[in-house]
C-alpha cells in the first residue's frame, strides 16, 4: 500500500466516524493537526460536515478544549472516532456561534 492509499483510508475512516457521530448525536474524539503542525486532541460535537470549495471537506463542531465553534479541515483530521457519550441540543447561543462559523 502506497501512501496516498493509506492517506485515503485514514480519510475514509474519518468520515465515516463524523457520518456516525452526526447520525448519533456522539460527542466525537479527533487527533487534529493544526496549521502550524501541532497535533492537538480535542473532543467535539459535531454541528456539520460540508464539501467545500477545490472539494476540501470541513467539520463545523463545538470545541470542547476551546470552548467555542470550531471549523476543521478533514485532511488536517488524522483520527476521530465516536465516545458513546450523546450531546444535548444546542441552545441558542451555540446555535448562533455555529451560524457564524459560516461568515457574514
Amino acid at each position: 500500500m502506497d501512501h496516498q492509499d493509506a492517506r485515503d483510508e485514514r480519510r475514509e475512516a474519518v468520515r465515516r466516524a463524523i457520518d456516525r457521530a452526526l447520525l448519533e448525536r456522539q460527542v466525537l474524539r479527533i487527533e487534529y493537526a493544526g496549521g502550524r503542525g501541532e497535533t492537538t486532541t480535542r473532543e467535539v460535537e459535531p454541528s456539520v460536515f460540508l464539501g467545500g470549495r477545490g472539494g476540501v471537506w470541513y467539520l463545523v463542531a463545538w470545541c470542547r478544549l476551546r470552548y467555542d465553534v470550531r471549523v476543521f479541515r478533514l485532511n488536517r483530521i488524522l483520527s476521530a472516532e465516536p465516545t458513546g457519550e450523546r450531546y444535548p441540543e444546542p441552545d441558542t447561543e451555540r446555535l448562533s456561534r455555529t451560524r457564524d462559523a459560516f461568515g457574514p
